[in-house]
Formats: C-alpha cells, sequence, structure tokens
C-alpha cells in the first residue's frame, strides 16, 4: 500500500538547511576556540577546521532561524485551503450577485487560497486579491455545457472547495467540496419571470444541485424555508448569510425638483405598474415626479402607461446608472418606493435604509425581513393600498423613523456576512 505523504512533509523534504547537529558540530568547537584566541588566528586554531568569521555559531544560528521560518510560513501557504469559484456568468459585474461575491471573496483571502474561473470578459482590476484563471474566451454554448463536467473543473484547477452561483452542480465525488448559493426561487412561483432557457436550467438542475451540495447558502431566511418547503433539504446544510447595502460615494442630490424614486431592473415581478397607478392616483395633489431607475424589457410598456395615465414628463425612465448617480439620485429623493410582489433579499430596501430615506415597500417577508418596522409597508400589488400610503407619506402624516433605520442598517454588513462564509468554509 503506498502512503500519502503531506505537502509540508514534501516542502520540508524539498529544503535543505543545517540540522542542530550539522551547526553544533561545526560551529561550537571554533566559536570556542574564537574566544580563547583574540587575534582570531594562531596556535589555538587546528589547522584542519575550516577559518571562518568570529562568532560564526551566531552566524549559523541567524541562518538556520530564518531557513525555518521560510519554511514553516512556505508549508503554511501551501497548505491554506484552495476554493475555487465559479464566476463564469459575472462578465457584468454589476449585477446583484456578482456585487456579493466581488463583496464577500475580497474579504476571505488572508484564510483561504482563492481562485476564480473567469472568461476573458471579466473586468481587469476586480477583486485584486482574489487570483484569476481564465478559462474560456466567453461563455458560450459548448462552455455551458462543460461547466457540468468535473473534468473541466479539474483543468481549471479545482482541489479542495468549489463554490458557485449558479446550476448545474457537477458530481465530484466526496473529495472537493462544493457550495451553493441560491438567491431565490422565481421560476417555481411565475415562468414568466425568467426567459424560457434560464427557466428550464433551473427547473431541470435545482433538485440535483441542492442534493450535490455539501452546504447551501441562501441570502434570506425565507429563501431557506422555500428551500425545505419545495426540495426537502435537511436545514442542517442550509445556511443564511446576508447581503449588505452598496458603499454608494457621498454626493448632492441630483436635482431640485421633488420625487419619488424606484430602482431595479424593469421586469413583471418589480410590479412597477401599480406604482405608476398609484403614482397617477396621487399626482393631482403633489407637484413631484417619479423617477424610475434601471433598464429592462418592460421600459417601452411603463411608458406607454404612463403616456395613457397623461401623466407626461412627469415619470422619468433614467436607464442604467452609475453608482455615483445612483447615490445622488437616493440623496434627493422624498421616498423610495420598493413594489416587487417578489424578491430573494430586499436589497433596494436596505439601499434606501442606508440613504437615510423613508422607505415604502411592498409587504412581502424578504422586504419585512430586512426592514422589520423601518418601512411604510402596502399589501403586495395592491394600487389603491399604494396611493393611500403615498397620499399619507406626502401630506407628512407618517412618522419620521430616522432611528429605526440606521438601526436595521447595522445588522447588515459585509464583514459579518463574510465571517459567516469563512465559518462555512472551514467546516468542510
Amino acid at each position: 500500500m503506498r502512503t500519502e505523504v503531506s505537502p509540508a512533509k514534501q516542502m520540508r523534504s524539498r529544503l535543505s538547511f543545517p540540522s542542530w547537529h550539522h551547526l553544533l558540530r561545526q560551529s561550537v568547537p571554533v566559536f570556542f576556540l574564537r574566544i580563547l584566541s583574540p587575534s582570531c588566528t594562531g596556535l589555538f586554531l587546528p589547522a584542519a577546521l575550516p577559518d571562518q568569521p568570529c562568532f560564526s555559531f551566531l552566524s549559523h544560528l541567524k541562518l538556520y532561524i530564518q531557513q525555518v521560518l521560510k519554511t514553516i510560513i512556505f508549508s503554511r501557504e501551501k497548505m491554506k485551503r484552495s476554493v475555487l469559484l465559479n464566476w463564469l456568468p459575472f462578465e457584468n459585474t454589476a449585477t446583484g450577485a456578482a456585487k456579493r461575491a466581488i463583496e464577500l471573496h475580497s474579504r476571505l483571502g488572508g484564510e483561504f487560497s482563492l481562485t476564480a474561473a473567469v472568461t476573458s470578459g471579466f473586468p481587469t482590476g476586480t477583486a485584486p486579491s482574489v487570483r484569476k484563471t481564465v478559462v474560456a474566451p466567453g461563455r458560450n454554448l459548448a462552455v455551458r455545457f462543460s461547466e457540468r463536467l468535473p473534468g473541466f473543473w479539474r483543468k481549471a484547477g479545482v482541489s479542495d472547495i468549489w463554490v458557485t452561483d449558479t446550476l448545474p452542480v457537477p458530481a465530484f465525488g466526496s473529495r472537493i467540496r462544493t457550495v451553493l448559493t441560491v438567491h431565490d426561487l422565481r421560476f417555481l412561483v411565475n415562468r414568466k419571470y425568467l426567459s424560457l432557457p434560464r427557466y428550464l436550467l433551473l427547473k431541470l438542475n435545482m433538485k440535483a444541485g441542492l442534493g450535490r451540495a455539501d452546504a447551501v447558502v441562501t441570502v434570506s431566511s425565507w429563501i431557506a424555508d422555500q428551500i425545505v418547503e419545495n426540495y426537502g433539504i435537511s436545514r442542517s446544510k442550509l445556511h443564511i448569510v446576508a447581503n449588505s447595502a452598496a458603499s454608494l460615494p457621498e454626493v448632492q442630490p441630483s436635482a431640485d425638483r421633488k420625487y419619488i424614486l424606484s430602482v431595479g431592473h424593469l421586469e413583471r415581478r418589480k410590479s412597477l405598474h401599480t406604482l405608476i397607478l398609484a403614482f397617477a392616483a396621487v399626482a393631482g395633489k403633489w407637484d413631484g415626479d417619479l423617477v424610475i431607475a434601471g433598464r429592462g424589457g418592460l421600459e417601452s410598456e411603463l411608458r406607454s402607461l404612463s403616456g395613457r395615465l397623461n401623466l407626461g414628463s412627469r415619470v422619468n425612465f433614467t436607464g442604467g446608472v452609475s453608482d455615483k448617480e445612483l447615490a445622488g439620485l437616493y440623496a434627493g429623493a422624498t421616498c423610495l418606493v420598493c413594489p416587487s410582489v417578489y424578491e430573494g433579499f430586499g436589497m433596494t430596501v436596505l439601499e434606501g435604509l442606508s440613504a437615510g430615506i423613508p422607505v415604502v415597500a411592498s409587504a412581502i417577508p424578504p422586504h419585512r425581513e430586512v426592514a422589520g418596522d423601518a418601512a411604510t409597508w402596502f399589501e403586495p400589488g395592491n394600487t389603491d393600498d399604494l396611493s393611500r400610503v403615498l397620499e399619507q407619506l406626502l401630506s407628512g402624516g407618517v412618522e419620521d423613523n430616522s432611528e429605526m433605520r440606521a438601526h436595521r442598517v447595522k445588522m447588515f454588513n459585509w464583514d459579518d456576512s463574510a465571517e459567516e462564509l469563512a465559518s462555512i468554509y472551514r467546516q468542510l
């Protein structure tokens, strides 16, 4: 039977430095002879001993300690657990999943040996503390098919832990531990919330992925509950690692005019038509605008709805915005409205709380999990209820809860979440 030799032992065997026996045998006699002979030469120095500097014992000892320390440091670096991150989907680092992965793993480089598998389109300079290995020029159909094969990831350098935010999860076997992050289960709620290819990918691979993963990370307690309810996964392998608000720059308000703000991708689950209808109901009693920040396929439909309601230029679509522009929008907003009927985590709600502005949000579980009593709630998808809340807030009928907002924001930060993620990796 072949005996496995640990990496640390292999490293020690390759490095040669003087043993204590060699050090004492060669240095101590010379050291004492030099003390007896102030001139360091002459009668007391045997001809058989090589001429060495005085106090060669201390010189040898210093060299020995230096080499031992180098060996320890090198061995510790080699013995760090290797974590390979599947960042192939993150060519666009502006997505919520990409921002989260970068924020968390940028804080873990000291304890783990982190490498991200990326495409050649991954932005250079992003997450400098994480090594990058380019495994494909792009994420075409052939690459997507290869991602399900263990051999593809072995070539990329996987050895200890493999981490992904997407499916499928390859069947690595027991030697390589796997971590799957599930951001939401929207495909179970409404097929139209996703493109058909994305829907089929999740529908066909989620159960197997959850079963193969050694640890499943979720962004909220509500998503964890949904996973247990729909797939029967043991809670012992479920871990909640919450998001945090983005660190936006401090800027001056981007406009002088009053406005209600809504931020997010323009898609059906965001229920922006509910917001526009509710705004139309209060527009005659308030002289501000509605600003919708974000891009997406529903923009033309939402513009058409605004036109039919005779809102004209009072509904403004900004398209995609930079972090600086977004910070300016938050700084100048009268309030933030989050009308979604489905989310995995209330990221926009948290951003509004962090910006210190009043937040009006649909009372879905992820929103409540983030904001608690720090937001003003309305029934999801209910235009009348939202218009009632807006009218009350705009007329000054809602109590200021700035202290509660600040308290909730402190409950979510990337450092704490990174430590929770590190704890999961340690247990694998």
